[in-house]
């Protein structure tokens, strides 16, 4: 992609985008992984593939040892194969950077081969492992992992945790200025390349060091935060949530919610699994009375996760007042718990957790989510609340569609309102009316979590067919819009058309509804995206919160989509897709609300629908 716009990327683009500023040569093991032919320092990047990781991480060492700044790409999974290069490249203390991505597991993979357990395996390494939650996180972990790494003469992994749903968020390549302040030149540091042989404990005491300079430095380029652990709130709390990865950002994402709710909750992110930070660990949660642990690495033969051991270890020392640590009289009740590998886990899991840890002992100390209902946690019953932030929905029926429109709105929205927005495209179940839908959350922070959002303030549908599969509305917030298709050109004949059951979920939420023109369906799948953006761009231009000052007309819509396709390289769809945008825009058919407080009988005749009950 070429010009200024920042365009949606997904998490191999990201790693792709960071090293091809920073590096000099990038080993791929991965597919569709596309490095820039030079980096930010005008070098040339040398890219080399092979499905050989072991002789990759061979060359790492090779390239790294002759003074280069040298990436290798690969599947956690495929990276055991190499262990012994990768102990030998951390013996002769190079600066090598490489980033293990985790598949999530299908539905014939072992627990222990998918999701982030590959990766947790080569913790007994002596490299540094930093824990990536997205697509945004994904770079600026690359830049703090190169910056430790060339510093302390540790090498160091980034994790990325691929999951069942695609994510994409915008991107722009780290400018020169910032990659020349951070790192220093196109070129490691000269004693960098290849350090003497010392005792890997030497090494070890560098690396905490390192790695927090990093991220200060990174923050003070940037604005952007970083630390070895994230902690939602700040203060203490008497109960915690503690996760790492795509699950950490989770719990960290609805902390506010649960706390608006009442409860006296808190979360922490593990950021740097090596080394790991255990007395700032026990510090920030010494003062919880429960503690639920949460991750997606399933041990059954184990006494608990990895996360889990590693948390009850440094409780262990601060009570025994190891040095470092601080000192406890008690440690608090730790729960332990699992989210199978081919389960996502939703805000209810997490609501779940809470009154689980609000049981005191007549709750689980252990469980697991998507494995057997004995080891379940009880749903607490659902309340459908908004967090802070814009989040929408829009469901379609060909996969293609939903990630076309996922790249188009997420870099239009960013654009035109200066927001900072994140998609997930995911599979939905048949009780939410089957297809396919990406789920847009912008802010003016980054929005966090790789989760569905509990519920959203916008529902668009391309094919009016799924109000009769299933119950496509289940996280319409109070208060929310949807936006179905329509022929019509009447508000009362646009409001004939919808479902019963739909029209009590409407009435009993206080939403609204509005009618639209899809693109035909035989038309281009950026037909259909260019159209979602100009729902998107209407209903985030009514959020005050998110778009501030900033006003948006039909003529601003069409040119911000028009600039949009062009940059994804649809020259030939910008003109049809702006007037798309256009019409979807401005041309929308809205039900007064008068029409809707008018259908009792409609109304009480969808309540009894089951879609609804539920």
């Amino acid at each position: 992609m070429s010009g200024a716009r920042a365009w949606a990327r997904d998490l191999v683009g990201a790693i792709a985008l960071a090293e091809g500023a920073i590096a000099q040569r990038v080993l791929v093991a991965l597919e569709g992984v596309d490095v820039a032919d030079t980096n930010a320092f005008g070098e040339r990047v040398a890219v080399e593939r092979g499905d050989d990781v072991a002789a990759l991480a061979r060359r790492c060492a090779e390239a790294a040892a002759a003074g280069e700044r040298v990436a290798l790409l690969a599947r956690a999974a495929d990276l055991a194969t190499a262990r012994h290069e990768l102990a030998r490249i951390a013996a002769r203390g190079l600066g090598v950077v490489v980033h293990a991505v985790t598949e999530p597991a299908g539905p014939d993979t072992p627990a222990s081969e998918g999701g982030i357990g590959p990766a947790l395996s080569l913790g007994d390494l002596p490299w540094g492992m930093l824990l990536a939650t997205g697509v945004a996180d994904a770079l600026d972990l690359a830049l703090i992992a190169r910056r430790a790494a060339e510093d302390s003469g540790c090498p160091f992994f980034v994790v990325h945790e691929r999951s069942h749903a695609h994510h994409v968020e915008p991107l722009a390549p780290p400018s020169r200025e910032l990659c020349q302040a951070f790192l220093g030149g196109g070129r490691p540091p000269a004693d960098g390349a290849s350090r003497p042989a010392l005792p890997e404990r030497s090494f070890a005491d560098r690396v905490p060091f390192a790695l927090g300079s990093a991220m200060r430095e990174l923050e003070s380029l940037t604005g952007r935060r970083h630390d070895v652990i994230e902690r939602v709130p700040g203060a203490d709390v008497s109960m915690a949530l503690v996760g790492v990865g795509a699950l950490g950002e989770s719990l960290l994402a609805d902390v506010d919610r649960l706390r608006a709710s009442g409860h006296d909750v808190g979360a922490v992110r593990v950021v740097a699994w090596r080394p790991f930070p255990g007395p700032r660990l026990a510090k920030a949660l010494c003062r919880a009375l429960a503690i639920t642990v949460v991750e997606g690495v399933e041990q059954p033969l184990a006494s608990s996760g990895p996360l889990a051991r590693q948390l009850k270890a440094s409780f262990a020392d601060a009570l025994t007042w190891a040095p470092d640590y601080p000192g406890i009289g008690r440690i608090p009740r730790i729960v332990a718990g699992v989210v199978a590998g081919r389960r996502e886990i939703d805000s209810v899991d997490i609501d779940a957790m809470v009154h689980n840890m609000l049981a005191d002992e007549r709750g689980k100390r252990r469980f697991v989510l998507g494995g057997d209902e004995a080891a379940a946690l009880l749903a607490p019953a659902v309340t459908r609340a908004t967090a802070h932030g814009f989040a929408m929905r829009a469901i379609v029926s060909r996969r293609e569609t939903a990630i076309a429109a996922a790249d188009l709105c997420t870099a239009v929205i960013a654009s035109a309102l200066g927001a900072r927005t994140r998609v997930a495209v995911r599979t939905l179940a048949a009780e939410e009316g089957g297809g396919f839908a990406f789920d847009l959350t912008a802010g003016r922070d980054r929005p966090r979590g790789s989760h569905a959002p509990h519920a959203m303030r916008v529902i668009a549908i391309e094919d009016a067919g799924a109000l009769a599969r299933g119950n496509p509305l289940a996280r319409l917030a109070t208060g929310g819009l949807l936006a179905v298709p329509t022929g019509q050109l009447s508000a009362d004949a646009l409001w004939a058309e919808v479902p019963p059951w739909a029209k009590a979920v409407v009435f009993d939420r206080g939403a609204r509804v509005v009618g639209w023109s899809a693109p035909a369906p035989q038309e281009s799948p950026w037909a259909a995206a260019a159209a979602f953006a100009g729902i998107a761009l209407a209903a985030a231009a009514a959020d005050r919160a998110l778009a501030g000052s900033r006003a948006l007309d039909a003529t601003a819509v069409a040119r911000e989509v028009s600039d949009a396709l062009r940059t994804a390289g649809q020259d030939a769809m910008a003109e049809r897709g702006a007037q798309l945008a256009r019409e979807a825009f401005e041309a929308h058919i809205e039900v007064p609300r008068a029409t809707i407080e008018r259908e009792d009988d409609g109304v009480r005749l969808g309540r009894r629908d089951a879609r609804v009950t539920a």
